[in-house]
């Protein structure tokens, strides 16, 4: 596999962690039928439509308002799946399996994060005096360009609306939706060449297509693929393996080399043709043409390895090699298989059935799964927080155990402690957020170990506040510093939060009644020299104990404890100012611009702070922050409780009586 500049820009920048923040969303168009199979022409009138239902006659088209990451994604379609048979099931209704005519179907919006397009950008492509605008539909034409090309393959693994209400000819085919789809703009071939180009045929779609204003104030925001069929045995309406290929095949598309120009359009229609070829056959026949896709797994295989995709994609890879090695495993075969002496329409509503008994795994209480579910008919927002500890958000207000919320703080504290939650929460604000790992094992860090070994890292706590045993590597660490570091955090905690270090000054801020009250600069621990005293004498003077991290510092520095440190020179002790560490605060309220007291607010109403903690980096905090340089401020996390005593006693004799502003509030 070769990258391409774009691919080379994200490996070489450190930008790697983008692959696993590309955001999905899916629209579901189902047939909604009766017991006996018959479509049901009067779901409005028993139906509300909100924002995840629209209706349309005999349709209901399930909707995703917002766009996730992959495995979010599952979960939300996983739930709206279930609370809408279970909606539909008290009206005697059920959702048809499969994609029964050309009106029901399924689309994936792909969007590619915003920090991707102005990182590249900034640190690559603006010198060649490219619109930035232009910049990123080009990005967006190129993945499209490799779906076009893979479309046959997709088919092939996906297709299972088999003909049977419109079967006019008496063929059951691979996929019929899309078998209708190609026939009727057969001689229809969009230009895939350039954005320009693309939008003098756009209005003729196939099944990959753009979203967005394609103008110079918004741009392509997202790329969908439409028309994909329902794979009647899953809990997301398409296979698990389906869409870690997806997620993959984005991945590979945005940093491998693509296809000529000269190429592109003939590879376009040999595809086009080669799509309604397989969605034409018989479900059983084998397509010789399929074996050239496997050279585009392989390549996808040794893509994932290289760019630690995990073990869910080795069970991907798996199935598919054998679906492409024996179609006889592929979804419309092993449906046909299992129908036996049935007719199809009884087959297929034995699975309907089936489909609506069956349980989903979720660690959610009883409680939470109704209000849920009163949440979906009500069109309310809501999302699952964190379903090992219960916590579901409901039109913004957090609920534990669907019954206590977050009118006691001691919910969203909850949140706060798991700082990969609290991340999530702060996501929609234009801040960087620190590519970050969470492992539970040493066998975890050295798997991790090849995404981090050119990398600044700190190792903290994953649950509550980081304390002494953290430590911070400002340059990368050797993979046995690495991973004997974690195995010694691992016998403090029971995970260990791997992140990426930020440039700046790392800061915390007091939140009272929602306002900063207090703003500090937390310094490492350090020494001063003054020209005759050695380091050792110098940490004993301040009646400072080294331990492990301490003694690692200084190893890092090249320095001994026998050396005679010159006047003025500062020796950091440590390169982090952990909670449980020894720092030196700096009263950094009134020297900030005002853009970072504001930001901070945002930030505290987003979590919904009324009073606690939130850890920043900044890289200077006199030059003011906008959301069109996201990277000058970090989040790092944030806190419900914490030590009033390095806000209220600070460096060169700074004082502030924050236990006073705390009792003010209660006057």
């Amino acid at each position: 596999m070769k990258l391409d500049e774009i691919g080379k820009t994200i490996n070489e920048e450190g930008l790697i962690d983008v692959l696993n923040n590309f955001k999905y969303s899916m629209r579901q168009i189902y047939l909604v039928v009766d017991e006996n199979g018959n479509a049901v022409n009067d779901i409005a009138s028993m139906i509300d439509e909100n924002q995840y239902l629209h209706i349309n006659g005999n349709h209901i088209e399930l909707v995703q308002p917002r766009a996730y990451r992959l495995e979010r994604v599952k979960q939300e379609v996983q739930l709206q799946l279930r609370f809408l048979k279970h909606q539909l099931a008290t009206h005697g209704f059920k959702l048809w399996p499969l994609a029964a005519d050309e009106n029901s179907s399924m689309t994936i919006s792909i969007q590619l994060p915003e920090q991707l397009f102005l990182e590249l950008y900034q640190r690559k492509f603006k010198q060649y005096k490219i619109d930035y605008y232009d910049f990123r539909n080009q990005i967006y034409l190129k993945l499209a360009q490799g779906f076009e090309l893979s479309q046959p393959l997709l088919t092939y693994l996906t297709g299972s609306s088999l003909a049977f209400f419109n079967d006019f000819d008496g063929r059951t085919r691979r996929s019929t939706l899309t078998f209708d789809l190609l026939n009727g703009i057969q001689d229809f071939q969009p230009d895939f060449r350039a954005v320009k180009s693309y939008l003098g045929t756009k209005n003729a779609l196939g099944k990959v297509a753009f979203e967005g204003q394609f103008d110079h104030q918004q741009g392509i925001t997202a790329l969908t693929l439409r028309k994909l069929d329902f794979n009647p045995d899953s809990q997301l309406g398409i296979g698990l393996n389906i869409l870690n290929l997806i997620d993959v095949m984005v991945g590979y598309f945005l940093m491998s080399e693509g296809v000529a120009n000269d190429q592109l359009m003939a590879q376009v229609k040999a595809s086009r043709e080669l799509d309604l070829k397989v969605a034409a056959a018989s479900p059983f026949r084998k397509i010789d043409e399929m074996a050239e896709f496997k050279s585009l797994i392989d390549n996808l295989n040794h893509f994932a390895v290289d760019f630690n995709y995990g073990e869910n994609w080795n069970g991907t890879v798996e199935a598919i090699k054998a679906k492409l090695e024996d179609g006889m495993q592929t979804l419309a075969a092993r449906l046909l298989r299992e129908q036996g002496s049935q007719s199809l329409l009884k087959f297929l509503l034995a699975k309907t059935y089936a489909g609506t008994t069956k349980g989903q795994s979720s660690k959610l209480s009883a409680n939470s799964m109704r209000i849920l579910q009163a949440a979906f008919e009500a069109g309310m927002d809501y999302q699952v927080i964190d379903n090992g500890q219960d916590i579901v958000e409901i039109n913004g207000h957090y609920v534990w155990n669907g019954l206590q919320s977050d009118l006691d703080q001691a919910v969203t504290a909850k949140l706060w402690d798991n700082k990969e939650l609290a991340k999530q929460l702060v996501g929609n604000l234009a801040i960087q957020i620190q590519p970050s790992w969470k492992i539970a094992t040493v066998d975890q860090a050295i798997r991790l170990y090849p995404m981090i070994k050119e990398k600044a890292v700190v190792l903290k706590n994953a649950n509550g506040h980081s304390d002494a045993h953290g430590i911070l590597y400002r340059m990368a660490p050797s993979k046995k510093e690495f991973v004997e570091s974690v195995g010694v955090m691992l016998k403090q905690t029971s995970q260990v939060l791997i992140e990426q270090v930020s440039t700046g000054s790392t800061y915390q801020a007091l939140i009272l009644n929602g306002k900063v009250a207090s703003l500090i600069e937390r310094v490492p621990e350090n020494v001063v020299g003054d020209g005759r005293k050695t380091l050792k004498q110098l940490i004993e003077n301040k009646k400072f104990e080294l331990g492990r991290n301490e003694r690692k510092t200084l190893m890092m520095q090249g320095l001994t404890l026998d050396q005679v440190i010159p006047r003025g020179i500062q020796v950091l002790l440590r390169y982090d100012s952990f909670t449980g560490s020894h720092f030196q605060s700096v009263d950094a309220l009134n020297d900030a611009d005002q853009t970072y007291i504001q930001l901070l607010e945002k930030i505290a109403t987003q979590l919904q702070m009324r009073d606690g903690f939130i850890d920043m980096i900044f890289s200077n905090i006199y030059q003011p922050y906008s959301e069109e340089h996201p990277e000058l401020v970090a989040f790092l996390g944030a806190h419900a409780s914490g030590a009033f005593q390095p806000h209220e006693k600070m460096a060169l004799n700074q004082q502030r009586d924050v236990a006073a502003e705390v009792v003010a509030q209660f006057k």
